[in-house]
């Protein structure tokens, strides 16, 4: 550990020029027609542009003393891409140390701490999206590489990236470390994690994910698309929220394929719409690896969490616990924890419903 200030950033320098020599990263810059496949894919059109919201917003923490942990968003739009990479933060800030016992500590990091976190975060969703075996991280060279001509409207940020391929997860831990000021500072930190994660799992295998080749991933108001979260989550943009494939038989022997998830995620869902018998969640989302849901409720994404990893796998630890909320949206000011009490059973009364949506999601699980 060095403490004096300067002599870190020179020791950092050094670091930087031996690592990249070793480090087996390849880097090309984005050309015009990968730039309209790509706004074909996000926004229907090449025409478009990501809104404010989304280019001012990046990965930045909360400093509200007891909410370290917490991803700030700055307005309504990106909170897909936030509260997916918030979810995983919280899996790298609970659950990557397993021998260590769980308690509220863990929930105030150190600003080293939660950088890290964010890094590796950051890692595990390109490399899942990348099928563990190749990743790309998309970052702005702060000059435009190509003429925007013809049917495409520049936007400032995708004309500018350079694309690092990495095939060695090691290579791509160590770049993204380098450069996690790019998605923690930004500016456009979250567009940039969207860029990565799409081209990571490639354009083609995106579009092959969803249900309809003309869905998007970005839909009116800016908002995130279910297939952006699913890609985010389990590394295919799957358009539905159930498991596995659905074949719907529309009797002239055309047959309709609905795609769902296909293995346990390690990040849950629970969502609203659920609750009003619009859609069915999975036991691969609703029951992840870890115990950390992203809440879909009304057009937004917020998350809610558990210490105890046993309440995913043992039903005695679900009689009685705490889960913590978090929505970086709503300007929190103090922790929310809720104790969930599954001993104690309530009617629901549909038609006078006081109910907060966020218990509704709760008690879909």
């Amino acid at each position: 550990d060095v403490e004096d200030e300067e002599t870190t950033g020179e020791v950092s320098k050094n670091l930087d020029l031996s690592t990249l020599c070793m480090l087996q990263v390849v880097s090309k810059a984005i050309n015009i027609s990968l730039a309209k496949e790509l706004k074909n894919l996000l926004f229907g059109s090449s025409l478009c542009c990501f809104s404010e919201e989304w280019k001012i917003q990046s990965f930045t923490f909360n400093n509200i003393p007891h909410l370290k942990y917490g991803i700030v968003q700055k307005k309504g739009g990106p909170c897909g891409v936030l509260a997916a990479v918030q979810a995983c933060v919280l899996q790298q800030l609970i659950f990557a140390d397993s021998n260590r016992n769980k308690d509220t500590r863990c929930l105030q990091p150190s600003d080293v701490h939660r950088t890290k976190c964010l890094t590796m975060a950051i890692a595990d969703i390109l490399w899942r999206a990348g099928g563990n075996e190749k990743a790309i991280v998309a970052l702005p060279s702060g000059r435009q590489l190509f003429t925007p001509v013809g049917k495409y409207k520049a936007d400032g940020i995708l004309e500018t990236l350079i694309l690092h391929s990495a095939t060695r997860y090691e290579d791509l831990i160590v770049f993204l470390q380098q450069n996690i000021h790019q998605f923690e500072v930004g500016p456009c930190g979250c567009i940039l994690l969207t860029v990565s994660v799409i081209l990571s799992r490639s354009i083609n295998l995106v579009r092959n994910d969803f249900d309809v080749l003309t869905n998007r991933l970005i839909g009116s108001h800016g908002y995130c698309t279910q297939e952006l979260v699913n890609l985010l989550l389990t590394g295919k943009a799957v358009s539905n929220v159930f498991n596995n494939v659905i074949e719907l038989d529309s009797g002239n022997g055309n047959i309709t394929i609905l795609k769902g998830i296909t293995s346990r995620s390690d990040i849950g869902l629970l969502s609203l719409f659920e609750h009003y018998d619009v859609c069915q969640v999975g036991c691969y989302l609703k029951t992840p690896k870890y115990p950390i849901w992203l809440v879909c409720s009304e057009s937004h994404f917020s998350v809610l969490f558990c210490l105890e990893k046993d309440l995913v796998g043992n039903w005695k630890t679900e009689r009685r616990f705490d889960l913590y909320y978090y929505d970086g949206l709503a300007n929190q000011e103090e922790e929310i924890r809720l104790t969930v009490d599954t001993t104690q059973m309530c009617t629901e009364d549909k038609e006078n419903d006081l109910t907060p949506p966020l218990e509704h999601c709760i008690r879909t699980k």
